[in-house]
C-alpha cells in the first residue's frame, strides 16, 4: 500500500526504505505538513538521508500523498540498538522560507513599494511564485527544479499586495479570498511543482458517523467568534480616512456584536478594503475543530472517497438524545434530496450536532503492521489547542507589527 523513497538534494530517488519501525505523516491543508520517520542506523536509506538536502518521498497506493526535506536527523544509541529519527516537512516548506518581494528583481527597491497584482486568485499567486524563486526569478534566489502547473484561472478576482510576505501567509490570504482555494508543492518526476486546485465538496456524500460503523471516536470543540463586525480604515488621515464597516448579522444575532478595527492604510482601493473585511470576518469566526478516528468502509475509505482539503459531513448526536440508524439514514438520504417530511427532518436535527467542513489535515501512522488515519476538520486556525491561545494572539500581534515593518 505504502511506498517510501529517499531522495537527493536533485530529487533523484536513491534508496527506497524498507526497513523502518514507523513513519509519522501530518499533511496539512495550505500550510506545510511534517514527518518523522524511525529506521535503523546500519540501512541504506539511513545512509542517504543524513545527507543535507535529502528528503523523502512517500506513495500510497501508487499516488503521492507527501514529499519533502529532511531538516533534523538525531541517532539514538544504546545496548539494545542504534535508532535514526529523521524529521522533516513536506514540500510546501520552500514557501514558507521566502517572500514575496515589491521588486522581484530587486534590489534596488525604488521603483514601486508593493507588487500589485490584480486577478483571478490561482492566476496571481502563480505569478508572485514565478516572477519571484520560480522561472523568472533572480538566480540567487530561484529554487531549482521549482515549476508551476498549468493556469487553469481557479479562484474569484482577488488583489494581492506583496511587499516581504512569507509566501504561505500571502496565499492563505489570497486563496481564502479566491474561494477557498488549495494550494500545495508536491514532487513530479524530478521536478517540484506548484499546484492549486479547488477542494471537492463531498458534504452531501461523504458522512461519519458513530452510528454508521465508520466512525470510533471523536473530539469536537467550538471557540466563539472573535469579531463578527469589523471596520477597515484605508488610506487618508483624520476625517479624510475611508472607512468602511461590514458584519455577519447571523453571528451577531447568535453571540452578539463583537467588533474588530482592521488598518489598511496601505490603499485606498474599495475592492481592497472590502477584501480585508471580507477576510478578517472569516478568519475571525466561530470556530471549529473535529479531530475523528474513522473506520474505512466500503463504503467510505481515505484516498478513494475524500481526501486533504476536501469538505466532508460528520454527524453526531447532542446530549442526552439518541438517534436510531434508521432515522439517521433517512436524514442522509434527505440531504441528497428533496425531504417528503420536511417537519421529520427538522425534528431528527434538533437531535444532531451536524458538522460540515474541510479536512484540515490528516495524522497518518504508518508502522510494518498497518496505518492508523486520524484526520482533523475545522475552519481556518481552529486546529491549536487551547491552551496555545496565548501563542496564536502572539502569532497574530507579530503579524501585525511585521505589516508596519514593511513599510
Amino acid at each position: 500500500m505504502y511506498e517510501i523513497y529517499v531522495r537527493d538534494q536533485y530529487f533523484n530517488r536513491v534508496a527506497e526504505v524498507t526497513d523502518y519501525q514507523q513513519l509519522d505523516l501530518i499533511p496539512k491543508f495550505n500550510s506545510p505538513g511534517s514527518w518523522v520517520l524511525d529506521i535503523p542506523t546500519d540501512c541504506e536509506a539511513a545512509k542517504e538521508l543524513i545527507k543535507p538536502k535529502a528528503g523523502i518521498i512517500v506513495k500510497r497506493n501508487g499516488k503521492t500523498i507527501l514529499s519533502g526535506p529532511r531538516t533534523q536527523p538525531k541517532r539514538r544509541w544504546d545496548s539494545n540498538g542504534d535508532q535514526l529519527t529523521i524529521s522533516g516537512y513536506d514540500d510546501l516548506v520552500h514557501l514558507q522560507r521566502n517572500y514575496a518581494s515589491p521588486v522581484p528583481h530587486g534590489p534596488p527597491y525604488t521603483s514601486q513599494a508593493y507588487d500589485i497584482r490584480t486577478g483571478k486568485a490561482e492566476t496571481v499567486m502563480k505569478a508572485y511564485l514565478t516572477d519571484n524563486i520560480g522561472i523568472n526569478g533572480r538566480s540567487e534566489r530561484k529554487i531549482n527544479n521549482l515549476l508551476v502547473e498549468v493556469d487553469k484561472g481557479l479562484g474569484n478576482t482577488v488583489t494581492g499586495r506583496a511587499r516581504f510576505h512569507n509566501f504561505i501567509e500571502l496565499f492563505t490570504s489570497l486563496a481564502l479570498s479566491g474561494g477557498d482555494l488549495g494550494f500545495r508543492v508536491v514532487q513530479v518526476g524530478k521536478n517540484l511543482e506548484f499546484q492549486v486546485y479547488t477542494p471537492s465538496d463531498k458534504t452531501n456524500e461523504v458522512f461519519f458517523s458513530p452510528l454508521l460503523g465508520n466512525l470510533s471516536e471523536f473530539e469536537y470543540t467550538v471557540d466563539d467568534p472573535e469579531c463578527n463586525y469589523v471596520i477597515v480604515g484605508g488610506g487618508g488621515e483624520g476625517t479624510d480616512r475611508i472607512l468602511l464597516e461590514k458584519g455577519n448579522n447571523t453571528s451577531i444575532a447568535k453571540y452578539g456584536r463583537i467588533e474588530s478595527f482592521v488598518d489598511r492604510r496601505d490603499t485606498t482601493d474599495i475592492k481592497e478594503l472590502e477584501q480585508a473585511m471580507n477576510e478578517e470576518l472569516t478568519q475571525k469566526a466561530e470556530k471549529t475543530s473535529l479531530s475523528i478516528s474513522p473506520i474505512d468502509t466500503e463504503s467510505i475509505a481515505f484516498g478513494r472517497d475524500y481526501n486533504l482539503g476536501d469538505k466532508v459531513s460528520v454527524l453526531i448526536t447532542q446530549p442526552n438524545e439518541v438517534v436510531d440508524i434508521e432515522t439517521l439514514h433517512y436524514f442522509i438520504s434527505a440531504y441528497q434530496t428533496i425531504p417528503v417530511d420536511v417537519e421529520r427532518v427538522r425534528r431528527i436535527q434538533e437531535k444532531l450536532e451536524v458538522i460540515k467542513d474541510v479536512v484540515r489535515e490528516i495524522k497518518i501512522t504508518i508502522t510494518p503492521n498497518g496505518e492508523n488515519i486520524s484526520p482533523v476538520i475545522g475552519t481556518p486556525d481552529s486546529l491549536a489547542h487551547p491552551l496555545l491561545g496565548i501563542f496564536d494572539k502572539m502569532k497574530k500581534i507579530t503579524r501585525r507589527i511585521n505589516n508596519l515593518e514593511r513599510r
